[in-house]
């Protein structure tokens, strides 16, 4: 199925011109010192070692959702479910 236009969304298009070959240099980074970039690694490896520790998956709330389902429970509101996709995918908020 191929769609050709979204309701809505128009998504600008934007022209490079690349027969230019104006290069601008890039300013030098500074850098931090040495002690604030080791408690900065040491801060993220604290991270990283918490959210190993997780689960990838939130196995109980996926059990309340799959109950849900069976019963009857879960409302799902297509107009709201549809509004929320062509604003992930055209950018758009309206």
């Amino acid at each position: 199925m191929k769609i050709d236009k979204v309701s809505g969304g128009h998504v600008p298009q934007t022209s490079f011109n690349q027969s230019r070959s104006n290069v601008q240099s890039t300013p030098e980074a500074k850098s931090a010192p040495q002690s604030a970039m080791n408690v900065n690694t040491a801060a993220i490896d604290r991270a990283q070692a918490a959210m190993a520790s997780l689960p990838d998956v939130d196995m109980a709330k996926v059990e309340k959702v799959k109950d849900a389902l069976v019963k009857g429970e879960l409302k799902l509101d297509t107009k709201a479910l549809s509004h929320a996709i062509m604003q992930f995918h055209t950018g758009h908020e309206s």
